[in-house]
């Protein structure tokens, strides 16, 4: 619960603000435990804008988008020398959405009461990953928690810009592909069978391709309902199948075998693990930790696999290098680089600049990839028009040589 309150200081100055707590009688105790005196305590409500159901439903969820505006928030203050309550406090104040209110409210509390920010992260375990509450811890620990908060909002910037780069590189052939997909239904649902009402009419040879043309038209025209129930029944079965941990394994070693996007999607995650090492390792975070806590920076089951194994060797006694050097996650010349930058105890740096220049090889990449892609689905889509067309207008062409 909610509760709004007004006391006194020992000092004799006034304050009002608000507790979160289980009941009145908890919340009164938390005030007396502060050295406050309280004067009014009554419980209240989230002052929430009033707005359609719709925009209830969204301003009650907390996105990534939320998260790292926290993280820049907390960076811009710790860094500016404010306290941590008070910049908590500061950015409660500045933001707008209720539920990332209530979530630094609660942080706020937990702190104010003795807790170290990092033990109240644990109970938003939902909110903020192992990565992001193991630096924080370390963060706390070693007095560097500005710092901490600089490479948090880094590592999520470096994260977003990555994840925009592949979804704008997929976004123009998703587009041709659907453009693609709909100039066909329109010529085979529409205008083939006008054409074919034309022909039958004139009672003419027709050439093969016009003859497939037809029937691929009549099958699409009469099975058309069918076929939208099995794509649905496909697509909602590949749904399911994607829930099983055996067809996600699998999905995920394919990814990575791959004849051309196979060494791309690897070189993808490799850098986002890459990227949580060398933030990690620059907050002092110990290697083992750094390994262990990067899982949760990837999904895919064969790069966790690697991850477990490379963990495993470590833990054992192992170096890092080596290590990496067994699995597919990196080619050569990068575990070279971190192999040397392990051997002279510069591994976080070594990390970081892998990372970077991967981000830079990567973007390059799905460039190239992209502007590939674009005049292959093009001349694809040529291709079928010009079927089409070819296979409607050259019987047109020799009926009209005839009747000349």
């Amino acid at each position: 619960m909610l509760f709004t309150y007004e006391a006194l200081r020992t000092d004799g100055t006034a304050v009002v603000d608000r507790l979160e707590a289980g009941d009145r009688l908890a919340a009164a105790g938390a005030l007396r435990e502060r050295g406050l005196v309280v004067l009014r305590l009554e419980a209240t409500t989230e002052d929430v804008p009033a707005a359609g159901p719709g925009w209830n439903v969204l301003s009650r969820r907390i996105t990534h988008r939320d998260r790292i505006l926290f993280t820049r928030q907390l960076k811009m203050l710790l860094e500016a020398g404010a306290p941590l309550v008070p910049a908590l406090e500061a950015a409660e104040e500045q933001t707008l959405k209720p539920a990332m209110r209530q979530l630094l409210r609660r942080l706020r509390v937990r702190v104010e009461q003795g807790d170290s920010l990092a033990h109240a992260l644990e109970d938003e375990a939902e909110l903020f990953d192992p990565v992001f509450r193991s630096m924080v811890a370390t963060g706390e620990a070693t007095a560097t928690l500005p710092q901490v908060f600089g490479r948090l909002a880094a590592l999520a910037q470096q994260q977003e810009q990555a994840r925009k780069q592949v979804l704008g590189a997929l976004l123009y052939p998703a587009i041709l592909s659907v453009l693609m997909l709909g100039v066909i239904a329109v010529l085979l649902l529409f205008v083939v069978p006008r054409f074919r009402t034309l022909f039958l009419s004139l009672r003419s040879p027709l050439p093969v391709t016009t003859e497939l043309l037809f029937a691929a038209s009549e099958f699409a025209t009469r099975h058309g309902l069918w076929l939208l129930g099995l794509l649905a029944a496909v697509v909602t079965g590949g749904v399911l199948a994607l829930r099983l941990p055996a067809t996600r394994a699998w999905l995920d070693d394919l990814q990575l075998r791959l004849p051309l996007l196979g060494p791309l999607v690897r070189r993808l995650l490799f850098a986002r693990i890459l990227r949580v090492w060398a933030a990690m390792l620059r907050s002092h975070v110990p290697v083992l930790d750094a390994l262990r806590q990067s899982r949760a920076a990837v999904r895919n089951a064969a790069c966790l696999q690697a991850l477990a194994q490379v963990e495993e060797a470590v833990t054992s006694g192992g170096r890092l290098g080596p290590s990496l050097a067994s699995t597919r996650l990196a080619d050569a010349v990068i575990v070279a680089a971190l192999r040397t930058g392990e051997e002279n105890g510069r591994l976080a740096e070594a990390t970081e600049f892998v990372s970077g220049w991967l981000d830079e090889d990567n973007a390059a990449t799905i460039h190239q990839l992209t502007r590939l892609a674009e005049p292959l689905l093009l001349a694809v889509m040529g291709v079928v028009v010009g079927f089409v067309a070819m296979s409607l207008f050259v019987p047109l062409f020799d009926l009209a040589s005839a009747a000349g």
